[in-house]
């Protein structure tokens, strides 16, 4: 495997807003990181332009310390997973699995050495004569896997491999996704919108918005510790409570807040119900192991997490401990 470099990639279509604006960050060998961001932030592109399938206006790529940014993609010695799969239709699931390979003139006794080997990892050995058109979601999402294993490649690029797989399948894919790649030692670009997939399955996630990085870290240092305000309101479920100055201290529940234009935040699980101030009860969301709440505290609408089914009444007492309080800039949205 090998290291993967990105260095202020640049691109825009047409004349509108660039699509990528001076993106830069390093996979480093073996590691999975997640390209994570609403759609149309700029990640499938980028992708695009790490496989060579798009061309950069500007910047630099690197894989393995050499730079590719001019190197046609079939010379990139990467793999790629699409979000449909890209098998062929007429061809069985071992013939797929293969086909790559055939294409580099691959001996044929190693062919099927590691057709065997992929199948047997993923469990494909049952399915190895059947044709596309007999196989559900999840099965052909694992042929798109077990072509890009067999490769051997330097890095993994997938481009939201598990989107089109029903809740279920897709929960217990991700968790065999990332034991698979942590086996082959493999060096993964994955993109998703779905922050569940960034957050569990990530060694890092890169974080987009509008073309641009707006920040990179392990799962817990974003999730903890977000950079600006875009970061806090887009990464949890429900997301991070975002409120003005002026309706923070309305609501009694941030003392000793400092002075200038801010927003402040405070995680719906960090907000404790059952003692503080009196606010009333607007919504209660049951959603099995934890009930959301949202609430009026003088004004601000609030959500707090708790455990289990809510049977309380039309109100309760609630408060926020200082160390669960986040500062931004109002302007900027930059963390305070």
């Amino acid at each position: 495997m090998a290291e993967v470099k990105v260095d202020d990639v640049r691109k825009t279509f047409g004349a509108g807003r660039p699509v990528l604006d001076g993106v830069s960050f390093t996979v480093a060998d073996g590691e999975f990181v997640s390209l994570l961001g609403p759609s149309g932030c700029g990640k499938t592109t980028l992708l695009r332009i790490v496989a060579g399938l798009e061309t950069a206006d500007s910047g630099r790529l690197s894989i393995g310390g050499k730079d590719v940014s001019d190197v046609a993609p079939k010379d990139r010695d990467i793999a790629f997973v699409f979000q449909n799969y890209a098998l062929y239709p007429h061809l069985s699931v071992r013939e797929n699995v293969a086909m790559g390979l055939k294409l580099r003139g691959t001996p044929a006794a190693e062919i099927a050495r590691r057709t065997a080997d992929a199948a047997k990892r993923l469990g494909l050995e049952p399915l190895l004569e059947r044709r596309p058109a007999a196989l559900s979601g999840g099965q052909r999402q694992r042929v798109a896997l077990a072509r890009a294993l067999v490769r051997e490649p330097r890095a993994f690029l997938l481009d939201e491999p598990l989107s089109n797989l029903d809740a279920v399948l897709r929960e217990r894919t991700r968790g065999e996704l990332k034991l698979l790649f942590k086996k082959a030692n493999g060096t993964v670009l994955y993109v998703t919108h779905d922050q569940v997939e960034a957050m569990t399955m990530s060694d890092r996630v890169v974080l987009m918005n509008e073309g641009k990085l707006q920040q990179i870290g392990s799962p817990e240092e974003i999730y903890r510790r977000p950079a600006n305000a875009f970061v806090a309101s887009f990464l949890g479920a429900p997301p991070m409570n975002l409120i003005s100055r002026a309706e923070a201290e309305k609501s009694g529940l941030f003392a000793g807040l400092p002075e200038g234009d801010l927003l402040v935040g405070v995680r719906p699980e960090e907000v404790k119900v059952g003692s503080g101030r009196e606010a009333s009860i607007v919504l209660v969301e049951p959603v099995g192991s934890h009930t959301i709440l949202t609430l009026d505290c003088g004004g601000a609408a609030v959500r707090a997490v708790v455990p289990g089914s809510w049977v309380g009444g039309s109100s309760c007492r609630v408060e926020v401990p200082s160390p669960s309080v986040h500062l931004f800039d109002a302007v900027t949205g930059a963390r305070r």
